[in-house]
């Protein structure tokens, strides 16, 4: 029992929140450093095979859904909650003294005025219009406290803390991120889902000299299983809230439009975002990757396509197109038109968002409570020659307070004078 004591007392000590706290910043900067979600060639290249695989057996290519990650949050979280129940009963019995004449009479005092003829003008002055009259050890006693709500502001602090990391570790666990990208006009489906997005629209905002200045997709997301539809508007730092998900205007790029014809008549259109693939349905195993588009190729813009064939790449001489320009397969033609802009989205839904928002709450009114909000006592005890001698304390700004009381103490003898 003595060991498991000792164990408890050191999980819920500060020191032990600090050790996890300075861990758990140091796992951030490798996740920082370390290039998230590549491939072990990636690594390899980018550092030597041995560092490439104890990337890949730690987990450092994905440190914030690892493991070991949510397991020091989530001991951070029992520590700082451990050192918070702790601390519950000295903070009860520090509100309730706060708030005991007897209690005051027994404390020692901050600052201190004797023989006081009217302590009731220094209370106002010191913004306590009704102080409590009462008796203690057989002597009145004049007392007033205030902002006892301070003494709970670390307290609160640490629980919103305490939130914001459990939300964040729970929200990774569940987080589900995906990414859509095409032209207005076509509908996408969201994979893992039963939704799908149709960009109604996508405009390019500029300013008067020309600079971008922000990039806009109208949006519509259906649901597949209840035919439910919702609209709204994705943009730069703005994105849009659909069923529940949060789509984010990411970034842009080119699309072609790609028209397939037999004989001058046409019966296939798609638009080929950069970066995709289109499979040519009347030539089985052929395809084309619309590698890039670059607006001023040689002077001119221009497409860069490859063929494929079973997978492997075609060496065809000419890989360059300019927008209009015809790729003749026999009696086929493959037509690129002008460029077009597409949008990237990223879709994002964090279950636990709430709970993070909850402790930044928390987290801030703590931090309030614990540097404005500070708790203070003042009484004054009637003497035996009838004087009053006027006591003070202050948890926090001590001279801050003193300089105060002196104030209010040299404010009735001015007035005397």
């Amino acid at each position: 029992m003595e060991i498991l004591k000792k164990i408890y007392r050191f999980i819920a000590s500060m020191k032990f929140a600090i050790i996890l706290l300075i861990v758990v910043a140091l796992a951030c900067m490798v996740g920082s450093f370390v290039p998230q979600g590549e491939m072990f060639d990636i690594y390899r290249d980018a550092y030597s095979e041995r560092t490439a695989a104890f990337i890949l057996a730690f987990h450092l290519d994905d440190v914030f859904h690892s493991w070991w990650f949510l397991a020091l949050t989530g001991l951070l979280c029992l520590s700082v909650l451990l050192c918070n129940i702790t601390r519950v009963g000295a903070l009860i019995r520090e509100t309730k003294n706060a708030a005991s004449p007897e209690h005051a009479q027994k404390s020692t005092s901050q600052v201190v005025a004797e023989h006081v003829a009217d302590p009731e003008s220094v209370f106002r002055r010191l913004r306590y219009p009704h102080p409590v009259r009462t008796t203690v050890d057989g002597k009145e006693l004049l007392f007033a406290y205030r902002n006892r709500l301070g003494f709970w502001g670390a307290w609160i602090c640490h629980i919103g803390i305490i939130l914001i990391v459990l939300g964040y570790a729970l929200g990774q666990m569940t987080l589900f991120s995906a990414t859509v990208y095409g032209t207005p006009g076509q509908t996408k489906p969201i994979e893992g889902t039963n939704l799908s997005v149709t960009i109604d629209g996508f405009r390019v905002e500029r300013n008067e000299t020309g600079f971008v200045e922000q990039y806009v997709s109208a949006l519509t997301v259906t649901d597949a299983d209840t035919g439910k539809t919702q609209s709204g508007t994705a943009s730069v730092n703005h994105p849009a809230v659909l069923d529940g998900m949060k789509f984010y205007q990411t970034s842009t790029g080119y699309a072609a439009r790609v028209t397939i014809a037999e004989d001058g008549v046409q019966f296939e259109s798609a638009d080929l975002c950069v970066g995709e693939e289109l499979t040519i349905s009347f030539l089985p195993g052929l395809s084309l990757y619309l590698n890039d588009y670059e607006p001023d190729h040689n002077g001119s813009p221009a497409y860069h396509v490859l063929f494929f064939l079973q997978g492997q790449h075609m060496e065809t001489g000419k890989n360059y197109f300019a927008p209009g320009g015809v790729i003749e397969l026999g009696s086929y033609t493959i037509t690129f038109s002008e460029p077009l802009d597409y949008t990237l989205l990223r879709v994002k839904k964090d279950s636990f968002a709430w709970l993070v928002l909850i402790g930044a709450v928390l987290t801030t009114l703590g931090l309030f409570f614990a540097l404005y909000v500070v708790p203070e006592t003042v009484w004054a005890v009637r003497e035996e020659d009838g004087a009053w001698t006027l006591n003070g304390k202050s948890r926090k700004l001590a001279p801050l307070f003193s300089e105060q009381f002196e104030r209010a103490v040299n404010g009735r003898k001015e007035a005397k004078e």
